[in-house]
């Protein structure tokens, strides 16, 4: 995670915001959380940008309490590019 953070820092990443969440059950130790995020970031001699985007969290419900195993996203790269980011 500290790696995570620090990666999308140096990129300009200036605020994220959780927008909505949406559970979908698949059975009684399992989920997806369905997570709309929406993120600011900085960029060089330009205003700043923000997008919306949605990550869809494979969720494990045992012990101590619910864990995260995997998820799904859209092609961040593509959309990093796209808006001057990377």
């Amino acid at each position: 995670m500290t790696e995570g953070f620090a990666r999308y820092r140096a990129i300009g990443t200036k605020e994220m915001r959780l927008r909505g969440l949406r559970v979908s059950p698949i059975d009684e130790h399992h989920c997806v959380a369905h997570v709309t995020w929406r993120a600011t970031y900085a960029r060089k001699d330009e205003p700043d940008v923000t997008i919306d985007f949605d990550v869809h969290y494979l969720v494990q419900k045992l012990g101590a309490g619910p864990q995260v195993f995997g998820w799904v996203s859209g092609d961040e790269q593509a959309v990093l590019k796209e808006h001057g980011i990377i």
